[in-house]
């Protein structure tokens, strides 16, 4: 087969890609794509080689490659990344996911509530859209009336990744961008004037110590700031926008796909029903085999060898994570759906720039699961299984129609 693709593009990634990677790992785990100009890194110990030496392989130049499009926070190199990092990470601590657990909680049985008695409904609209949403607007402070709104601005800047060329994902992107920006800035400002116990209280804070820098031009496409957007808010917008996205996108896609898995494996979720004590670790064998985001890049700062390739200073390393996930030398029957396996992944990243926000996904894929498994145990696909979107980022679920048995107990849902 040909594994030379655009590995870039999202077009890319079709059907075909695992067998593509799979042949990868086997043959060329060290890949030069002619297409996208990368090295291409499909093997589980070069991902954590790669990603725990900042020095070697930088994010500082960006983590998409051959975009001219910077993120914040996730492309930083150091000391600058561990400063905002640790900055962030006091929205995520122990305390604050717990304070946020009950919420979490009540959430789940509402939207569990909404579809149960029907019989059938759209896993990804009706169960894995709402649900993180719900979660990262309340940690932002979006209105309940507005998380529509935050769903759409979401869907629309994920999709400017790899659809650099189409003009009207692109403009519908700045577009989300632009309203957004607006959006939090009066958050903001709000929180200026009576500074609450949660997030954006500490990152409004942190701006105004001086701790965030103003925007620069290359943050946006085109190099052109829109003349709605304050500068006077610097980098704290751009951290928002890593928050929509990552506390959004990711932990629905990771729900979304361990559904999709549990279906396809009716033995493995029959263990769960069994023993739900095993909910925990069938979410990390869900977030191993979905791998919610694809790919990340890194720049090689130095001549070196790895596998006895030659990289050169300014090459840029694509790390594709799903593909790791999957290494056969890591993962025994590395293909297979295991619920007590309970696997080291790299789903979440590794080293400095592991995944802030892992806790609160893990709290929220397994509150889901554990509620969804007692209340709805007989869910199949009422149509031929889930419609996908491609992406060269995350994997990106459309719909998943599922059909069960209708809930009839009313007791059920305050179980």
């Amino acid at each position: 087969m040909n594994v030379d693709v655009n590995f870039l593009d999202a077009a890319a990634w079709d059907e075909r890609m695992p067998e593509r990677t799979r042949w990868l790992r086997a043959n060329d785990p060290v890949f030069w794509s002619e297409k996208s100009r990368v090295w291409v890194i499909t093997k589980y110990a070069d991902l954590v080689t790669i990603s725990k030496n900042q020095e070697l392989f930088t994010s500082a130049d960006g983590v998409r490659a051959g975009q001219n499009v910077r993120i914040g926070l996730i492309d930083e190199g150091e000391p600058r990344h561990t400063q905002l990092r640790n900055l962030i990470n006091k929205g995520f601590t122990p305390r604050m996911v717990r304070k946020l657990e009950g919420p979490f909680q009540r959430a789940t049985t509402d939207v569990i509530d909404a579809v149960a008695r029907r019989g059938a409904c759209d896993f990804v609209a009706d169960i894995a859209v709402p649900l993180p949403l719900i979660m990262i607007a309340e940690m932002i402070g979006v209105r309940q009336q507005d998380r529509g709104r935050f769903h759409h601005w979401s869907d629309a800047m994920i999709a400017a990744d790899g659809n650099y060329g189409d003009p009207a994902i692109m403009a519908a992107a700045t577009t989300a961008f632009t309203e957004y920006s607006a959006y939090v800035t009066e958050i903001i400002e709000a929180r200026r004037r009576a500074p609450q116990d949660d997030l954006i209280s500490i990152l409004t804070g942190a701006d105004d110590q001086g701790l965030l820098r103003r925007f620069d031009q290359e943050a946006f496409p085109g190099g052109t700031v829109p003349e709605s957007i304050d500068l006077a808010n610097s980098e704290l917008l751009l951290l928002l926008v890593i928050l929509m996205v990552a506390g959004n996108e990711t932990t629905r896609n990771g729900m979304s796909g361990g559904m999709q898995l549990l279906i396809e494996n009716p033995e493995q979720r029959a263990k769960l029903l069994a023993d739900p004590e095993l909910v925990p670790s069938a979410v990390e064998e869900m977030l191993r085999l979905v791998s919610p985001v694809l790919s990340f890049s890194r720049t090689v700062t130095r001549d070196t060898e790895l596998r006895g390739k030659t990289l050169r200073r300014g090459d840029q390393v694509l790390l594709l994570y799903g593909s790791a996930n999957r290494d056969e030398e890591v993962f025994e029957d590395a293909e297979a759906f295991r619920v007590e396996r309970n696997p080291h992944h790299l789903a979440f990243g590794i080293g400095s720039h592991f995944c802030l926000g892992a806790n609160l996904a893990r709290m929220e894929m397994r509150t889901l699961f554990e509620h969804f498994l007692r209340r709805l145990p007989d869910a199949e696909y009422a149509t031929t299984g889930p419609i996908m979107r491609p992406s060269a980022l995350v994997r990106s679920y459309v719909e998943m129609q599922v059909r069960y048995a209708p809930e009839r107990d009313p007791a059920r849902a305050s179980a």
